[in-house]
């Protein structure tokens, strides 16, 4: 039986080392929700919404009945003396050294206090939730960085395959020209200078054919890299590159607040704005209430047992006014140094505005000659194409040379290899010009 039981577990092993990595079929919107997952930046984004929201708790706390509650145990071992004149027991004239006080006694109390009013802490309450929307827009910001990074990785991963298959294709024509040539040279239709010069072109495209595969696995590291997954893991990309690009965008105004930019500085502005109000009241008045009970207990030297027979309260409870009349000129400084803060934080809008409008005019520039270099790349590719169906076939029939064969097949690829790098150009020119107008 322990044989038995040997061999399945053997079994098992055999069929766990077997089993291929699983690959996973990524779509590019698949990678931007993974990326929303998994991605660090986002990860800690989400983290700072929630420590601003624990920085709301916080302020609001101090506006909260704060309660403390003290007990304590002393023991009084040797008792103060104080010195009373004389006059008071009957004694004039002399000064009598008297002990006031018990050696032991014990303590316990309760007190409450609660802010009545104080114009800083409601304006506080409010900055710190402007502060939350500040980490909220500050994710937001992260979301289209991460979108766009992840949309490019994915383009670029997708270019790189495709050239690799465009390598791959070219180098079984060439080998399948060099048997063919190979075959034509022991007839005697063809010199030996054209076997090696084919020979030759197979060795650089298996070179290239490394070099390219090395950087189609890079991409597609990169890639997993910036959504946030295991490098190591395979996956399949499933979207193809879009090869024609409807541009919508035309019909869109643009408007300078839809970028994130412009919320986050709108929105410290804002808060500015309360910290200059938040300054402003702080002349005035603060009122607090308080209320405290308590109740104590004593015991004589050598009866400590009688600590905690009996108990003596004591109470209060008030209202104090605490009135700001002068604090060497601090809120003023305060009120300075905000005044300053709005007035860069208005310079730095209007450079960001330019930037803006700047950056905006490069993207629609940018893709407007993307598509002109593509529709003469797709010209060219063509051109190529026919360039060498025609030199393949005069260089079968005996009339052409294996130097034009090579040229035409290397200028052939290098064509469409141009193609896809200008229909990726295209695509990421795309993508500029939707974070430029804002909708990313």
């Amino acid at each position: 039986m322990k044989y038995l039981f040997s061999l399945f577990f053997l079994a098992i092993n055999l069929i766990g080392f077997s089993q291929k990595p699983e690959v996973l079929s990524l779509s590019l919107d698949n990678a931007i929700t993974l990326a929303k997952q998994k991605n660090t930046q986002l990860l800690n984004a989400s983290l700072d919404i929630q420590h601003a929201k624990t920085q709301v708790s916080e302020v609001l706390s101090k506006g909260l009945p704060q309660i403390n509650g003290n007990a304590d145990f002393n023991h009084t071992f040797e008792v103060p003396t104080q010195i009373i004149p004389g006059d008071f027991v009957g004694q004039p004239g002399t000064n009598l050294a008297v002990q006031f006080g018990v050696p032991f006694n014990a303590n316990a109390s309760i007190g409450v206090s609660q802010l009545l009013f104080d114009g800083t802490f409601f304006l506080g309450v409010k900055a710190s939730s402007e502060f939350v929307k500040i980490s909220e827009l500050s994710k937001s910001a992260t979301e289209i960085e991460v979108k766009e990074a992840v949309s490019k990785a994915y383009f670029m991963a997708l270019i790189a395959n495709q050239n690799l298959e465009q390598l791959k294709t070219s180098y079984e024509n060439m080998v399948q020209l060099q048997s063919e040539t190979e075959e034509m040279y022991k007839a005697g239709f063809a010199e030996k200078l054209d076997v090696d010069r084919i020979i030759l072109a197979v060795s650089n495209l298996d070179v290239n054919l490394t070099r390219v595969s090395n950087q189609t696995t890079l991409t597609r590291q990169l890639l997993l890299n910036t959504i946030g997954m295991d490098i190591n893991q395979k996956i399949e990309l499933t979207t193809p590159l879009p090869s024609t690009i409807v541009n919508d965008l035309s019909s869109i105004n643009f408007d300078p607040d839809n970028r994130i930019e412009i919320k986050m500085l709108d929105q410290q502005q804002l808060l500015n704005e309360l910290d200059l109000k938040r300054y402003k009241v702080g002349y005035m008045p603060n009122l607090y209430g308080n209320f405290s009970y308590g109740s104590s207990t004593f015991a004589v030297e050598d009866q400590f047992s009688d600590l905690g027979n009996d108990w003596y309260g004591n109470g209060r409870y008030g209202i104090a006014l605490q009135l700001p009349l002068f604090d060497g000129f601090y809120k003023k400084a305060k009120i300075d140094q905000v005044k300053i803060k709005i007035k860069q934080t208005e310079n730095n809008k209007n450079q960001t505005l330019r930037g803006i409008n700047l950056e905006l005019n490069q993207a629609v520039n940018a893709y407007d000659e993307a598509k002109k270099t593509l529709q003469l790349q797709e010209q060219n590719k063509q051109l190529a194409e026919a360039i060498y169906s025609t030199t393949s076939t005069k260089f079968k029939e005996g009339v052409g040379s294996s130097f034009e064969a090579v040229s035409a097949d290397n200028e052939f690829t290098q064509a469409k290899i141009n193609y896809l790098n200008a229909l990726y150009e295209l695509n990421i020119a795309h993508i500029n010009l939707k974070k430029a107008y804002g909708i990313l």
